[in-house]
C-alpha cells in the first residue's frame, strides 16, 4: 500500500471533498471553501473517487521544477559573494549589472535575490522612521537646474590618497554631467566643473549648492559694495554671476537630496568599480569616470518632462580664459610691470592702444595653471621678468646748486667769534 503525506491545506482538501461525495455539501458551496470553480471541483470529485487522498496532491509534487536554477550556476555566484570573494560586497542590482556585463553567469534580478538571501549573504535593508518633508517636483526641462557639490571620501579604499569628488547632476533626468576627482574640494575642481559642462551642454539656467564659502561667500560687504549694490562674491560665485546664471544657496542637505543620494550610490556602486579596475592613483580614477559616467546614465537617468532642452548655447566668441579663471587685480607700475605671486610680469606696448600705467589690470589663472592679462575685457599680452633680465637703470636728474643768500649779521658775528679766538 503506498503512503501519502498531506499537509494541513490538503487534509481540508480531503474532508470538503468527502462531504462533498458524501452529498453532505453542494457543488458551489465546496468550490467557494476550496477557493477554485465549480468546474475544478466536478474534476476533483471524479478524481478523488478514483484515486482517493492522492487527487489532492499536485502532480508536480516530488518533481524538480522545470524552470530550477542550475545548481552549478548558484554555486558560481556564491563562490563569487560568500566573504573574501570578488563580488563579497556588492548589492543585489550592482552584482547583478557585473554578472551581465561579463556574460558568463545570465539570472534574474529577482532570482538572485533570492538565491542570496536564502544563503544568508544578503539581509532585508533597515529603514529609520520616515521623516515627513515636503516632495520638490523635479524640474520638467533638461539644464533648468543643476545641482553641485564635492564629496570628500576614501574612494580608492586605502589604495591611494583620500580625495574629494566634485560633481554635478541634472534635476531633471538625474543624469551625471560632471564629475572630477580633487584631493581636496577646491575653486579649481568647480571651475573645471562649470567650464566642461559649459562646452558639453551650454549654461544652466540656475545651480543648487551648499553654503561652502568657495561657493558663497562669507564676507560682510564694503562701504563700497554697499554703495555700488554688489554683494561681495566668491570666484564661482562671479563666475555664475558674469554668466548669467541664478546661484541658489541651499538651507540644508534635504534641499539639494538628488545629489546627496548621488554620493552615497557613488559611494556604494563606484569604489568598487575603481577596486575591480584596480585603480590606484588619482589619475587613472579621472581616466575610469567617463566610462562609468556613460554606464550610470544609461541605467539611471530618467527622461525628462519636456523634451525642449533649457541648456543656453555659449557664443562662439567667447573668450573661456577671461570668464572660467580666478581672478585677481593689480595696478600698473610706471615700469609697466606689475607685481603677482612673487613674479614681476611687463606689460609689452601696445601701439594701437593707450598707456597702461597707473591703471588696473586683472590676473586670470585657468585651471590649468596659464596666467593671462586683461583690461578691461581686453587681453593684455605680457612677458614674465626674469632675475637674469638686465635691470633698466633710471637717468639720473643733474643737480645745480643754488648760492646760499648771505646774512650780514651772521657773517659779522662768526667773524667776531673768530678774532676773539685769535
Amino acid at each position: 500500500m503506498r503512503t501519502v503525506t498531506l499537509n494541513t491545506k490538503q487534509q481540508r482538501g480531503v474532508e470538503i471533498l468527502t462531504r462533498l461525495d458524501a452529498g453532505a455539501l453542494e457543488v458551489g458551496a465546496a468550490a467557494e471553501l476550496l477557493g477554485v470553480t465549480p468546474r475544478q471541483v466536478r474534476r476533483l470529485r471524479a478524481r478523488f473517487r478514483q484515486e482517493g487522498f492522492q487527487a489532492v496532491v499536485h502532480g508536480n509534487r516530488g518533481r524538480a521544477p522545470a524552470n530550477r536554477t542550475d545548481p552549478d550556476l548558484v554555486e558560481q555566484i556564491l563562490a563569487l559573494v560568500v566573504p573574501g570573494g570578488k563580488y563579497h560586497d556588492l548589492n543585489v542590482c550592482h552584482l547583478h549589472e557585473r554578472l551581465d556585463q561579463e556574460g558568463r553567469l545570465v539570472i534574474a534580478r529577482s532570482t538572485l535575490d533570492r538565491l542570496l538571501k536564502q544563503a544568508g549573504l544578503r539581509h532585508k535593508a533597515q529603514t529609520s522612521a520616515p521623516v515627513h518633508r515636503r516632495r520638490r517636483p523635479r524640474r520638467p526641462a533638461e539644464g533648468m537646474l543643476l545641482q553641485i557639490d564635492g564629496s570628500p571620501f576614501d574612494w580608492l579604499e586605502g589604495r591611494g590618497p583620500k580625495a574629494s569628488l566634485i560633481g554635478a547632476i541634472d534635476d531633471a533626468t538625474g543624469k551625471i554631467v560632471f564629475l572630477v576627482f580633487r584631493l581636496t574640494e577646491d575653486q579649481v575642481g568647480y571651475l573645471l566643473l562649470l567650464r566642461t559642462v559649459a562646452l558639453s551642454y551650454g549654461l544652466p539656467m540656475s545651480i543648487y549648492h551648499d553654503r561652502h564659502t568657495i561657493l558663497r561667500s562669507p564676507k560682510q560687504p564694503t562701504l563700497e559694495e554697499e554703495l555700488a549694490g554688489q554683494p561681495p562674491m566668491s570666484q564661482i560665485q562671479r563666475v555664475m554671476a558674469e554668466l548669467g546664471i541664478e546661484s541658489i544657496p541651499a538651507h540644508s542637505p534635504q534641499a539639494k537630496g538628488r545629489i546627496e543620494r548621488l554620493w552615497g550610490t557613488l559611494q556604494d556602486r563606484l569604489t568598487k568599480e575603481l577596486r575591480l579596475a584596480g585603480i590606484t592613483t588619482l589619475e587613472e580614477a579621472n581616466v575610469f569616470l567617463p566610462g562609468f559616467i556613460e554606464r550610470y546614465n544609461a541605467r539611471f537617468a530618467k527622461a525628462p518632462q519636456d523634451p525642449q532642452s533649457a541648456w543656453v548655447v555659449l557664443p562662439a566668441e567667447l573668450d573661456l580664459n577671461y570668464y572660467f579663471a580666478v581672478r585677481e587685480t593689480r595696478k600698473v607700475r610706471a615700469d609697466h610691470c606689475i607685481s603677482w605671486s612673487g613674479q614681476i610680469l611687463r606689460l609689452l606696448p601696445d601701439p594701437k592702444g593707450p598707456s597702461l600705467v597707473d591703471k588696473s589690470v586683472t590676473v586670470h589663472v585657468v585651471p590649468e595653471g596659464d596666467v593671462y592679462l586683461y583690461h578691461d575685457r581686453h587681453s593684455v599680452a605680457y612677458r614674465r621678468v626674469l632675475a637674469s633680465d638686465p635691470v633698466p637703470l633710471k637717468p639720473r636728474r643733474e643737480m645745480v646748486r643754488q648760492p646760499r643768500p648771505v646774512d650780514p649779521k651772521a657773517t659779522a658775528r662768526r667773524r667776531g667769534w673768530l678774532f676773539a679766538q685769535g
